[in-house]
């Protein structure tokens, strides 16, 4: 049993060094660290070199992209590049427990169902303007070791943890692959998929203390209208790939009714916002409630369709 990591870095050089000793030092050392850089401006590459070649670590390797990808295909392209049977997301300025990869391993290889872990995290604040991380998923926290089944419905379609919190078996990652469109956030591709092939689980351990700060890319809300369109343009994108692996799997007519579902409301709540189609409102809200993450986004999204 071998396990990678693939650290993503984009201007990082003042916390990547504390997240690289915490994977250093854990109980069961780890087979490969990939980092893979997206263009970084400052530093961050030469103090991650410098940092591997003063530790001598030899199976640890820095990739910089040729050009600027965004966090998401960064990290699809450093888990391309793993050889490990486990396979752990890894931000920049985290800071892992010690014994992370010991205990999810652990689990995993208990569990050979397990397509996908997610765990827990203790987030620590590092600036004034440091976002919030969402009451909803902090209520969810037990940290009591227990594992949980999460199965395919309404609510769980949508991404249910943090990507710095998850391990992936990489045998399950390379059956998934042809799915994959640039663009889609590597968490919420491997969540979706793991849903439908039933493999994915949470495990209520804390297993990393989580940097919050003002430029979390999972934190910020899409109050933009244009930001907020595209999401949802890749949201549709998104639910029709994980449609096709249905189809492919001969998955049940449950899964299939559900994921067009959703399709359908994207498509109102694209039209809402693109085209003022404010009557949109009336069916999202009566027929199509369990096809948003929070419900208190339709009034959102009417008030932004409004005031363009």
């Amino acid at each position: 049993m071998k396990t990678s990591v693939v650290v993503c870095t984009y201007n990082g050089s003042d916390t990547i060094i504390e997240q690289l000793e915490s994977i250093r030092n854990q109980t069961r050392a780890v087979d490969e660290v990939i980092v893979c850089d997206d263009r970084s401006t400052d530093n961050t590459v030469e103090v991650v070199r410098n940092y591997i070649e003063k530790e001598t670590l030899q199976n640890w390797s820095v990739h910089v992209n040729d050009k600027n990808l965004g966090y998401g295909f960064n990290f699809f392209n450093g888990v391309e590049k793993t050889h490990g049977d486990y396979v752990f997301f890894c931000d920049q300025d985290d800071i892992w427990v010690k014994d992370r990869v010991e205990k999810m391993t652990d689990v995993m290889e208990k569990n050979s169902n397990i397509l996908l872990l997610g765990s827990e995290f203790e987030p620590f604040t590092v600036s004034e303007d440091a976002l919030r991380v969402p009451s909803w998923e902090l209520k969810t926290f037990k940290n009591d070791g227990s594992l949980e089944h999460l199965e395919f419905g309404p609510h769980n379609i949508f991404i249910g943890c943090q990507g710095c919190t998850m391990c992936v078996r990489k045998s399950f990652w390379d059956s998934i692959v042809p799915y994959y469109f640039e663009g889609w956030a590597h968490d919420e591709f491997v969540w979706k998929m793991a849903l439908v092939a039933g493999g994915l689980y949470f495990y209520h351990f804390t297993s990393l203390k989580r940097r919050v700060h003002s430029g979390n890319v999972s934190l910020h809300k899409m109050r933009d209208l244009k930001k907020r369109i595209d999401f949802l343009k890749a949201l549709k994108m998104s639910h029709e790939a994980t449609l096709k692996y249905v189809e492919d799997k001969k998955g049940s007519v449950h899964q299939v009714e559900l994921l067009e579902k959703n399709i359908r409301a994207t498509d109102l709540r694209i039209e809402l916002m693109s085209k003022r189609k404010y009557f949109n409102t009336f069916p999202l809200t009566l027929f199509y409630r369990d096809c948003y993450h929070k419900a208190r986004a339709i009034p959102v999204e009417l008030y932004m369709a409004i005031k363009q």
